[in-house]
């Protein structure tokens, strides 16, 4: 009986020994559970099953200075991760950075890093960064630049005749760098299109309302032909002011989008989009990739990484592909695994559309 409990135990003890994490992470999402912070969570729980890592979320609900006070309550609970991932929205990161002051957990910045001025308001100031050890983050501005191409190319396809372009910009904030560079690329494809007219650039907070209110404000005063939006969300808002303005979607009025998501999706496949740009929520498996490669790196000292990806449009010649691959939002089919360099001896990282599509499809 005892040699039988004896062995029963060691079974435990070598189970969890076989089961325990590698390392630990923790993210501070200052979004919340659904929408496009949302997927970005489930992405990187994704990977984070697929790579053997303990992975702890907290979400700040874009609650002002919401990611500073669960950074903060964080680091007084003690037993530190490994590493933390932080998120530079509405420049926030230099108080992070400051909280980070004197921790042995290393930093990952996800999709919005230090602008280089807070990088240099940082060091005078002698808070040392070397704990950051890498970023990862997409092309916006490039974005930003194929969504406007798209709805004017199709704004001169339905009406050839017509001698200008009216367009009404809805930006996210004027502090998240994802969103200035996205703003960026669209006045960059304005630029480059000279029967194209600015008529408004407005931020909208990110808002789907805030969105709908601004542009029935627009609308009641003036003519728009096209309308980008700096998300899907976004661009819904929109959509809903010029409904009620008699207006017909994909007709008399055209819209973009950014996130991929199965909204968008679906109303690029309807027509109500011109496309939906993104892929960028992959950036939580992808940060967890690049953790693990630098948790069982085999060079010694702390290597910066500055990854930037390419993010990918979904429009009406590819929309289907996209929908029968990544619709269902179903993650955990794909082995994150393969996009590890530790793992598949590549020397550099490819989180491109193409291998995302051909791994959730394999």
């Amino acid at each position: 009986m005892i040699v039988r409990l004896l062995c029963m135990v060691w079974f435990w003890v070598a189970a969890g020994v076989v089961q325990a994490a590698d390392f630990r992470v923790t993210f501070i999402n200052p979004g919340g559970e659904t929408g496009f912070w949302g997927d970005v969570s489930r992405t990187m729980m994704a990977a984070a099953a697929d790579l053997n890592v303990d992975l702890e979320i907290l979400h700040a609900d874009r609650r002002p200075y919401g990611m500073e006070e669960l950074l903060s309550l964080r680091l007084e609970q003690g037993e530190l991760p490994d590493y933390f991932i932080l998120v530079n929205e509405n420049q926030a990161a230099a108080r992070l950075m400051q909280l980070m002051e004197g921790r042995e957990s290393k930093v990952l910045f996800l999709l919005n890093k230090l602008t280089p001025k807070q990088r240099v308001d940082l060091e005078r100031r002698n808070i040392d960064l070397h704990g950051i050890i890498a970023s990862v983050v997409p092309d916006n501005e490039t974005a930003g630049y194929e969504m406007a191409q798209s709805l004017f190319a199709e704004a001169r396809r339905l009406n050839p005749e017509a001698g200008e372009i009216r367009l009404l910009s809805l930006t996210g904030d004027s502090t998240t760098p994802a969103g200035l560079q996205r703003e960026l690329g669209m006045l960059r494809a304005v630029a480059d299109n000279s029967d194209v007219k600015l008529v408004h650039a407005i931020p909208v907070d990110w808002s789907e309302e805030l969105a709908f209110a601004r542009t029935k404000s627009v609308l009641n005063r003036t003519r728009i032909d096209v309308v980008w939006g700096a998300n899907d969300d976004i661009a819904f808002g929109a959509q809903r002011a010029a409904t009620d303005a008699g207006l017909n979607i994909g007709k008399d009025i055209l819209f973009a989008g950014l996130n991929w998501s199965n909204r968008g999706m679906n109303a690029v496949r309807s027509n109500e989009l011109t496309m939906t740009h993104g892929g960028h929520f992959f950036a939580g498996a992808w940060a967890i990739v690049m953790l693990r490669d630098h948790f069982f790196r085999s060079v010694q000292g702390e290597v910066f990484v500055d990854v930037v990806f390419k993010m990918s449009p979904i429009t009406a010649q590819n929309v289907e592909l996209y929908l029968s691959r990544l619709g269902d939002g179903n993650w955990d089919k794909i082995d994150f695994a393969r996009f590890c360099k530790s793992s598949s001896n590549h020397s550099h990282y490819d989180f491109s559309a193409d291998a995302i599509l051909e791994a959730a499809g394999s």
